[in-house]
């Protein structure tokens, strides 16, 4: 952790400029989830999925919304990523059809969207029933495969399931159809008040900059971690908001705060949540460019968790994919936080 002397000092700067910058926008105008949530059998589920909706073609009104369940909630469980979001797409269209069955004759005891059975210890009829904690359940077991993500999807799928067909061929056959579904549905997240999204609002500087102001450079006293860090990030000003991207050509808030991390040699999580914990907590008064500044967003994933992220610039100015509609551009402080502040962090470990 950085020394207090800088950081103050840097914060200080940055409070007085500061005022300025938010005067000028006065002017102008203005993730599901716990990645931990791994329970099974007598423990309680505790995804937190953010709120999708929206058809998707060639399914009914019943087989799209739990499409739209598997794909956010398996994303808040897997830390945004959308191959697992896929798996498990592919899974429930080959068990149910996107269907949350009830009992039938001669299934054994199979419930719900991925035809779970309590006897195999996949929780209780209640969770197997239920569209976000079977996702939660399947996620969890699917994780815990140690080489998932670059075994073919449907052999690590037969792993998870144990169906009757050991090569995985029943799943195989539904993996090009989980992957358009997959795409409707990240098209329905992409609407206003979608998952991920910062608030409305003006940005800071000229719409022609993307809200960066004229003149603006990274406070001096700023260290290089944090340096790389916002320089990345300016870097992606004027791209599109996409949600689960994370780059070249479009992000989603996590994925860029992310990447612009990455480029300063720091690892992050791709969810918004995860990254509230991924260093160090840090005063509002003391923020200093590059670090992380948390919002409820539009759409929180649960109470007291952040559903936004964006990294602070100095001189009262925040940079974030915002919405489909802004993109990647620079807010104020008083307009990025005006739906509540969940926190700040910041991620560099260095001393």
């Amino acid at each position: 952790m950085k020394s207090a002397a800088p950081r103050v000092a840097v914060a200080l700067t940055a409070l007085a400029i500061g005022v300025l910058a938010l005067g000028l926008a006065v002017l102008g105008g203005a993730v599901s989830n716990s990645a931990s949530s791994g329970a099974l059998i007598g423990l309680e589920l505790s995804s937190q999925s953010c709120d999708l909706t929206g058809p998707v073609v060639g399914l009914t009104p019943e087989q799209a919304n739990n499409a739209d369940v598997i794909v956010s909630t398996a994303f808040a469980d897997a830390d945004e990523n959308p191959a697992a979001a896929r798996l498990a797409l592919m899974v429930a269209i080959t068990e149910s059809g996107l269907q949350d069955l009830g009992p039938l004759p001669g299934n054994d005891g199979s419930l719900g969207l991925f035809q779970q059975r309590v006897s195999e210890g996949w929780g209780t009829a209640s969770e197997e029933m239920d569209p976000a904690q079977s996702t939660s359940m399947f996620v969890s077991r699917l994780l815990a495969v140690s080489d998932w993500s670059t075994k073919p999807p449907w052999q690590v799928a037969q792993k998870v399931q144990r169906s009757r067909f050991s090569d995985g061929s029943n799943y195989q056959a539904n993996w090009p159809r989980s992957g358009v579904v997959l795409a409707e549905v990240e098209s329905n997240a992409d609407q206003p008040g979608g998952c991920g999204q910062g608030i409305e609002g003006g940005v800071a500087g000229p719409a022609s900059a993307f809200g960066l102001p004229v003149g603006y450079s990274i406070p001096a006293g700023t260290s290089a971690a944090h340096v790389l860090a916002v320089e990345f990030a300016l870097a992606q000003l004027g791209k599109p908001y996409v949600w689960g991207a994370s780059g070249p050509t479009a992000f989603d808030c996590s994925g860029l705060t992310m990447e612009a991390w990455a480029a300063a040699g720091v690892r992050l999580e791709h969810y918004t949540v995860d990254q509230l914990s991924e260093g160090t907590p840090i005063p509002a008064g003391e923020t200093a460019a590059g670090d992380l500044v948390f919002v409820p967003g539009s759409d929180p994933p649960g109470p007291g968790l952040p559903g936004h992220v964006g990294i602070y610039l100095g001189y009262g100015l925040v940079l974030s994919a915002v919405d489909p509609e802004e993109g990647v551009v620079v807010q104020t402080w008083s307009t990025f936080v005006s739906g509540g502040l969940d926190g700040t962090v910041d991620p560099d470990p260095g001393p």
